[in-house]
């Protein structure tokens, strides 16, 4: 058996040290597209843009994404969306001076590989231009937490197609119809498009059939109150972004004759237990009797170990070593806890052990995840523990 190369004696040696993080800073200036990113609070969007060039090689990277179109997500690409506010006081809970940020990689239920590992790579780069500073998160299309929802207050709309459809620029009589099915959650309003006919439309959702100049709305009379209120203000929404090109209108005659049908042919709502099926678990509470933890250690080989509750009440923070890494599963998320003194090897894996734990005990792929470093404020972190 060859002898295991020493941690001195590899590139591993300074991960994690200042040199190691300086590099990582400095290579991370190099994208002109992260220029001045998290100076400011408020919402940053980038779309991960997997081109290739004339040679037929592949050229990855970043791009901003209009504030015109944030909320706006392709299901077949990746983004990377960062939100920068001011930390509260731990002592007085009222705002300082000081910047916090919160950066989530979004993953469309179609984006490839190669878009995925380069939106968690730059993730990664852009909390090295941080130093370190953000709670990461990723985020999958349909589960996403309850933080990444309550930044688009004007909703979230799920569009079809990738890369090209967001570059295609068309003249408002070239547009092509869209229908967009709505429905409101708990933090924020989505809207999925579904394929644009009668056969795809209920009597117990709303929908919005966008036609480039004119957006019609459709209110389901099953629908709840709460729907038909988010279906028009998402219609508003979209039309607020396009400079008055676009104007909101009734349900016509022209509006059945784009969908290739009429009101007669639109389906009554589905049952009430199908309709509760819709319901992402992000969307639903957790129990403290729900968490899980596991502890990462190196020691003698890497080890993923289940760890018992303090006591009856549940885990507790105490719990949590300086030195390793924990992953906290509460059943409608995941966190990797990582303590200031775990070492390359325990950090490195975390995210492997996690997928492996994931596919072993057959849970869902979509799960939101969060890393989170020891001394960073969470709140729904917390709520996993006792005390």
């Amino acid at each position: 058996m060859a002898e295991q190369a020493k941690l001195e004696d590899s590139n591993m040696a300074n991960y994690g040290g200042e040199d190691h993080r300086n590099a990582a800073k400095a290579a991370a200036q190099t994208e002109k597209e992260y220029v001045g990113a998290g100076q400011k609070a408020g919402l940053e969007i980038w779309r991960v843009e997997n081109r290739r060039t004339e040679n037929d090689t592949p050229d990855f990277g970043v791009k901003r994404w209009p504030e015109n179109q944030y909320g706006q997500f392709y299901d077949g690409d990746s983004y990377i969306v960062l939100n920068t506010y001011y930390a509260k006081d731990p002592v007085t809970g009222k705002k300082s001076d000081k910047l916090a940020w919160d950066v989530h990689f979004w993953l469309g239920k179609d984006t490839s590989i190669d878009e995925r590992g380069v939106a968690a790579y730059k993730t990664v780069e852009l909390d090295d231009l941080l130093d370190d500073g953000p709670v990461q998160h990723r985020e999958t299309m349909g589960n996403e937490s309850p933080l990444f929802q309550s930044y688009f207050k004007g909703g979230i709309q799920y569009l079809s197609g990738g890369i090209e459809s967001g570059f295609r620029k068309v003249k408002p009589e070239e547009y092509k119809p869209r229908l967009l099915e709505v429905r409101k959650t708990s933090k924020t309003i989505k809207a999925t498009e579904v394929e644009c006919k009668v056969s795809s439309m209920n009597k117990g959702d709303c929908y919005i059939l966008d036609s480039g100049k004119l957006v019609y709305k459709y209110l389901g009379p099953e629908s709840s109150p709460f729907e038909k209120s988010a279906a028009a203000s998402l219609a508003a929404n979209i039309c607020s972004g396009r400079d008055g090109k676009s104007k909101v209108v009734k349900v016509d005659k022209d509006f059945w004759e784009i969908l290739g049908g009429t009101e007669a042919e639109v389906e009554d709502a589905a049952s009430a237990d199908a309709k509760k099926a819709k319901i992402p678990q992000a969307e639903k509470g957790f129990e403290k009797a729900d968490v899980v933890v596991h502890q990462i250690n190196d020691e003698g080989g890497i080890s993923f170990t289940k760890v018992e509750p303090a006591d009856a009440k549940g885990y507790t923070t105490a719990q949590l070593d300086s030195g390793d890494v924990f992953v906290v599963d509460n059943g409608i998320s995941i966190f990797i806890w990582r303590g200031k003194g775990a070492s390359a090897q325990e950090k490195s894996q975390a995210w492997k052990l996690v997928d492996q734990y994931i596919e072993d005990n057959g849970k869902s792929p979509t799960l939101p995840v969060t890393v989170i470093d020891e001394g960073k404020v969470n709140a729904v972190f917390h709520s996993c523990f006792a005390f």
